[in-house]
């Protein structure tokens, strides 16, 4: 995928970021239940992506990947797990336990978000200098 359409993707995402954020907000739980399930399918998928990718590119930096979304994904599947056993027992003390939870592991994966983003301004700008940088030796030994 080329770096733009990386980059269209990561607004689509990150608009989708702010409507979930404003549905929060508005308390509007049946579609951030729709949003929850879609994301759930996506981030398996992009998950076992990053990893195939990871393995294929034997890099460290591709290895760092694979363990941070392995990680991502076990914690993940933890606190669906821990969020699927308080439902059952339906005590309000729990509810809250878990909505205390879930709203610290969304603030932890919001701050990762924008470290990542970040990051990925980061290496835009380096990829930038460096393809200018190639260009000019390029045009000085013809």
């Amino acid at each position: 995928m080329a770096l733009s359409d990386q980059l269209t993707d990561l607004a689509s995402r990150t608009k989708r970021l702010e409507d979930a954020a404003a549905a929060a907000e508005a308390r509007n739980r049946t579609m951030l239940e729709q949003e929850r399930d879609k994301l759930h399918s996506t981030m398996q998928k992009e998950a076992k992506n990053l990893q195939a990718s990871a393995k294929s590119a034997k890099t460290e930096a591709s290895s760092w990947w694979a363990e941070t979304t392995a990680h991502i994904e076990e914690r993940r599947a933890q606190l669906r797990a821990e969020i699927e056993q308080r439902k059952v027992e339906r005590k309000v003390d729990k509810a809250k336990r878990n909505a205390d939870d879930a709203e610290d592991y969304a603030a932890g994966l919001v701050s990762l978000a924008a470290y990542v983003i970040d990051a990925a301004e980061y290496a835009v700008v380096d990829a930038t200098i460096a393809r200018g940088d190639a260009d000019e030796l390029a045009a000085a030994s013809r």
